[in-house]
């Protein structure tokens, strides 16, 4: 029976001098460039939703042993207006250029907030592409990805390459700053036939309502197949309640998908990633399940059903789970506090699986990976 295992951990990013400057950093998404090269884009920042949040990003040449710090993606000075930045994605392209996805939004007013605490509504975030031809070691200036007029939107995930070479980009939908009502929980997805220029095509691939459920942070993977995958955070709008993961996948198009269908995994936020021959392995974070914390769980059906035997520990966060105060119950705010999260997860050249995410020990938030092996 296979199982997976912990064959190497790491810290990419921890402030190293805590008693003198507040850094934290979050959002982690580590892109192999090759078997032993890493690059990691992160969120860093005095706190999560801060006004002063940029893009930085460290390297890696021997696999994760060692990391280097290489600065900003991107110096927010340069946009002549205070700006702060979140929610890197990166993406390895098949002629070996990157692309990274992120979103920036104006904090001009010292006196909102970037989440609204009586609505639930973010300021107005813009999406943004980056691009690099020399594995991140300079980047593109940005360009705007227009979404579609009235859409407010929240981006999910990476630049997806489909088999045809047109682009794939994830959204969680999203409501405005002063909004009142229940965002309702759909996931879309763009597409663009001319690397990231232009975006046209708009598709809904995760709609709950005919089922009374609620879907969020559908981190979309390409399978080795060509179709796409992703694992949904998930809510029963009859009882209110947050229910397991559920599973959707599409045909090598993007344009066709499953109904969403449940997992088993009492899961929230996670990364699937396919190891070939029905194999995937997918990290998770727990919140309402013992240990809570950051897991990793094993397929061996193409994602159907998740072996629990193998359900690994990757970060137990038991009496650490919150900073400060208490959580409100309405998300995003019940955001405001948390101490870890976000999982994400690569397939490394040798069949291994890089999982990465953020979370807070002795009052430092920072970023973690582990290196799992099925075997």
């Amino acid at each position: 029976m296979s199982r997976i295992r912990v064959v190497a951990t790491g810290i990419p990013f921890r402030n190293p001098l805590p008693g003198h400057r507040a850094v934290s950093a979050y959002l982690p998404f580590i892109q192999p460039l090759s078997g032993q090269e890493l690059i990691c884009v992160y969120r860093r920042s005095s706190a999560f939703y801060s006004p002063d949040g940029v893009l930085a990003q460290t390297r890696s040449t021997d696999g994760g042993k060692t990391w280097h710090e290489e600065g900003l993606v991107r110096d927010p000075r340069a946009e002549g207006r205070p700006c702060s930045y979140s929610a890197p994605f990166l993406s390895k392209l098949r002629n070996d250029s990157l692309a990274l996805v992120a979103f920036r939004v104006d904090v001009s007013n010292p006196d909102q907030l970037m989440v609204n605490p009586d609505t639930g509504g973010f300021l107005p975030t813009e999406t943004l592409l980056f691009r690099s031809t020399d594995k991140g070691r300079t980047w593109s200036a940005p360009t705007v990805v227009a979404l579609p007029k009235g859409v407010i939107a929240y981006l999910a995930g990476p630049v997806v390459e489909l088999n045809d070479g047109s682009w794939f980009l994830p959204f969680d939908n999203g409501k405005a700053y002063d909004d009142p009502n229940s965002v309702k929980a759909v996931m879309f997805g763009l597409f663009s036939r001319d690397q990231g220029r232009t975006w046209g095509e708009m598709n809904r691939f995760a709609d709950g309502a005919e089922q009374q459920k609620a879907h969020w942070h559908g981190r979309v993977t390409r399978l080795l197949d060509g179709r796409l995958f992703a694992l949904l955070w998930t809510q029963d709008l009859s009882t209110g309640k947050f229910i397991d993961l559920h599973r959707t996948v599409s045909d090598a198009t993007g344009r066709e998908w499953r109904v969403p269908e449940p997992t088993g995994i009492p899961g929230q936020t996670s990364w699937a990633v396919d190891l070939g021959q029905g194999r995937m392995v997918a990290a998770y974070t727990v919140r309402d399940v013992k240990p809570p914390g950051i897991r990793g769980i094993l397929s061996v059906d193409g994602g159907r059903s998740w072996d629990k035997s193998s359900d690994l520990v990757l970060w137990d966060a038991t009496d650490r789970e919150t900073i400060g105060v208490a959580a409100k119950d309405t998300y995003p705010v019940s955001h405001d506090v948390i101490a870890f999260g976000r999982p994400q997860a690569a397939r490394m050249p040798d069949g291994d699986v890089l999982a990465s995410f953020w979370c807070t020990e002795a009052c430092v938030t920072h970023i973690r990976f582990a290196r799992l092996r099925v075997e």
